[in-house]
């Protein structure tokens, strides 16, 4: 919002004056708020958020210097511009006591409108932009945090991610691989590449040049793992045939494992595979030829692996 409309208070014991004040402050568009005593004012504070206070100095029961030294006891208000009017001649000392009470600036009788209405706007502009300033501050603080948090997530996920591509390069016979699940990008250890039977320099890691590699009998079934994963799993287990570019089917067994954001929602997948020489181990475990049909997947890149 260009111009957002601020709280002006008015205190005065003498509604001729308040409505004087309020016919001179009328053209800057803000909100004005009259009290003609010294509680009414305090009563109207404690509802509102106020952005300028223009106080008679010469009020029964409560002047104005006792109404700004209480105004200002207020943790809210501490910070609040209050502009004193005065009908007699304010001496030095006088001026100093009003300052020291939190007044900001000081405003004679007879009032001259131009003045007045430019010492408001000057105070209500300044009230304004700070407030604006505020919020600006709290949203950023908002995404630095949620920005740190996401990055925190980010980096524990790349140290699992390495210690298992490290475990497997150690295994020799194992490899591993993450997949992005918002972005769809992959990355692939040597060990994977090698089960695989490709080259990294000159296979490039997409799903639609990973889909020839896989048995066409499993990739359905490949499918309907992806949907469970989508409709809440966090880690499924499967023996499963990969199809190497010289021509070799293997039996591999892999793992697969989801990390998600403090919101549930799945970021990436990762898993490791090591090559079964002899087969599939279980019955219950492989894959079998027969396809299954499984949920279409509303991910578009999960399109080119599973189609």
């Amino acid at each position: 919002m260009d111009h957002e409309t601020v709280n002006i208070l008015l205190v005065d014991d003498q509604p001729a004056k308040l409505l004087a004040y309020e016919v001179i402050l009328k053209d800057l568009g803000e909100n004005l708020a009259v009290a003609t005593s010294g509680r009414e004012a305090l009563e109207y504070l404690l509802r509102n958020e106020v952005a300028v206070i223009l106080v008679d100095v010469c009020m029964p029961d409560l002047d104005g210097f006792e109404l700004a030294a209480m105004i200002r006891e207020h943790p809210r208000f501490q910070k609040t511009a209050m502009i004193f009017i005065s009908a007699i001649q304010v001496s030095d000392i006088d001026r100093l006591r009003g300052y020291e009470m939190g007044a900001v600036d000081y405003v004679p009788v007879p009032v001259v409108p131009e003045v007045l209405r430019a010492k408001i706007r000057v105070f209500a502009e300044l009230y304004r932009k700070t407030r604006q300033l505020e919020r600006l501050n709290a949203e950023l603080e908002d995404r630095v945090r949620a920005r740190t948090a996401e990055l925190e997530r980010s980096t524990i996920q790349l140290v699992e991610s390495e210690q298992r591509r490290s475990m497997a390069i150690a295994a020799g016979k194992m490899g591993s691989w993450d997949w992005d699940w918002v972005n769809g990008h992959w990355t692939w250890d040597a060990g994977q590449y090698r089960i695989f039977g490709v080259d990294p320099r000159d296979f490039a890691l997409t799903s639609a040049n990973i889909q020839p590699l896989m048995h066409p009998e499993d990739l359905e079934r490949l499918r309907q793992a992806l949907a469970n994963f989508e409709s809440g799993a966090r880690s499924h287990e499967a023996e499963f045939r990969i199809r190497r570019p010289d021509g070799e089917i293997r039996w591999c067994a892999g793992t697969a494992v989801a990390s998600v954001d403090n919101r549930g929602r799945i970021m990436r997948l990762c898993g490791v595979i090591s090559p079964s020489a002899n087969g599939p181990r279980s019955a219950k475990t492989c894959w079998p030829a027969k396809s299954i049909t499984a949920p279409r997947m509303r991910s578009h890149w999960l399109n080119p692996l599973c189609a």
